[in-house]
């Protein structure tokens, strides 16, 4: 099983980020959402610098940028994540936007612009609940498992939780201020159900 987690981005995320590595998550995606959050391409590339194996994602919505200024973006962190980034694109509120769409057109935009091709690309499923990978003629994401996103209550039986999911792969969205605490909590629970398989 693989873990993830997708973050609001704060001050303390690349030490997140870093951490969710130490703990052997696979992921760490990031929203793009500059009402809510602070800087995500700066919060990712402090992150990328910092870890060496997590996948890191950059998580835009279509209706808050335009595509040229998310493949900008992604290409920065491309370079500096090493192979390791991968675009996320949400559902677009109530706008209409198609998310394909627009992870399809930043992919293409990157490629004319930066000669940059093969990055993965997730996509939300409606509620942004669930992810698919896009392939867009490249390989996807490492299986076609959905990265099924899981929002804890405080007190959970987490152990119980995952096994009762039990995907290929899942996603933590902390809900707390405790963001590393929620992340460790969560790998534990991860971690003790793949013992249990083994």
């Amino acid at each position: 099983m693989e873990i993830d987690c997708a973050l609001a981005v704060g001050v303390a995320t690349p030490e997140h980020v870093a951490l969710a590595e130490e703990l052997g998550f696979t992921r760490a995606w990031c929203h793009e959402a500059p009402r809510s959050y602070g800087d995500t391409g700066m919060a990712l590339a402090v992150a990328a610098e910092r870890t060496s194996r997590i996948r890191i994602g950059l998580a835009v919505g279509g209706h808050w940028r335009r595509a040229g200024t998310d493949a900008d973006a992604l290409a920065d962190l491309a370079g500096r994540a090493r192979g390791r980034t991968e675009l996320v694109v949400g559902m677009p509120g109530g706008t209409g936007r198609d998310p394909e769409a627009h992870a399809a057109e930043v992919r293409g935009t990157v490629a004319r612009r930066y000669d940059l091709v093969g990055v993965p690309a997730w996509v939300a499923r409606p509620g942004a609940s669930e992810y698919v990978p896009q392939a867009f003629g490249v390989p996807s994401p490492r299986g076609t498992a959905l990265r099924t996103i899981v929002e804890v209550t405080p007190g959970v039986d987490l152990e119980q939780l995952v096994r009762r999911l039990r995907p290929a792969g899942v996603m933590l969205r902390p809900r707390t201020e405790d963001v590393g605490v929620e992340l460790a909590a969560f790998a534990e629970a991860c971690h003790a159900l793949r013992a249990l398989a083994a």
